[in-house]
């Protein structure tokens, strides 16, 4: 019997987990570049931590499973196995402002934060008072310079830094893009070239990663990355100038989705309630004894 309650007790934590995230998932139905999370489950199944000895002899009374082996399934037990971030594109949304740029492709924008770099997807930039240009958070946006020697080029890019995307980097802030005393006719191309009229002036610092689940929120629609063999050169990414990506949540699947958590707690949680009855019942037989 206490098996059975622990085992409904574990569901509804589960599920209390999941509700959460398909929640937080909701509320930022309109939060732009937002990537869902979906919450992973396993079974824990108790037998595992036992030694399984096939010469024992039974001792008590045999029961059902003696005689049919469940290879401890009645004793099994539901936990989180973490969140996952689905990176699925979302759908572009016009905007018409000379500082919007949404990433068509798996990059990431490179930023600057008080805790290292980070990575976005999140292109509503705008010019801070310094001419620096900054996310909706105010975190410098990183890119590389022109270099005069290679006729107007962009220099070296982020990955062929030392210590670049996804390491410690002494000098982050030489590469923030700044567009002080800058016109209003910058144009930003396809590869991330910002132009002021015909001259280029920087490009942003785009980067992809082999392995998109190795990326992990942060907080501020920024993702950290912690393994420096991760991220490499873009080779899939466009930039598309006055255009914003919007989140990739479908309010009427999370909806769905809502709708059967909550289902699925309100059932453990009727378990629970039957579990804590019967028992109840059995005590109160044992004490008439």
């Amino acid at each position: 019997m206490g098996t059975g309650m622990w085992t409904a007790a574990s569901g509804a934590a589960a599920q209390a987990l999941n509700l959460d995230t398909i929640a937080n998932n909701l509320a930022n139905t309109d939060s732009p570049a937002f990537k869902k999370d979906v919450t992973t489950f396993k079974e824990y199944l108790t037998n595992v931590e036992r030694e399984h000895q096939p010469g024992d002899i039974p001792r008590g009374p045999i029961k059902d499973k003696d005689l049919y082996p469940l290879d401890g399934k009645d004793q099994a037990f539901v936990v989180v196995d973490g969140t996952q971030t689905i990176h699925k594109q979302g759908p572009l949304r016009v905007t018409q402002r000379q500082l919007d740029v949404a990433l068509e492709g798996p990059g990431f924008l490179e930023v600057s934060t008080p805790q290292g770099i980070r990575y976005s997807r999140q292109g509503s930039l705008k010019m801070a008072a310094d001419g620096r240009l900054v996310n909706s958070e105010g975190y410098p946006v990183l890119g590389t310079v022109p270099d005069p020697q290679s006729g107007g080029a962009v220099g070296i890019s982020a990955a062929q830094i030392p210590g670049g995307p996804g390491g410690t980097m002494s000098n982050v802030a030489g590469r923030y893009v700044n567009l002080r005393d800058r016109g209003s006719y910058l144009t930003i191309s396809d590869q991330g070239e910002i132009f002021d009229r015909d001259e280029l002036v920087a490009k942003l610092s785009v980067v992809e990663f082999k392995n998109l689940n190795k990326l992990k929120k942060s907080g501020a629609q920024l993702f950290e990355n912690k393994d420096p063999a991760n991220p490499i050169k873009p080779a899939k990414t466009m930039v598309r100038q006055g255009v914003l990506e919007g989140s990739n949540v479908n309010p009427i699947e999370e909806m769905t989705n809502l709708i059967n958590a909550n289902r699925l707690f309100e059932q453990d949680l009727k378990s629970l309630k039957t579990y804590g009855e019967l028992m109840g019942k059995e005590a109160n037989e044992v004490g008439k004894l």
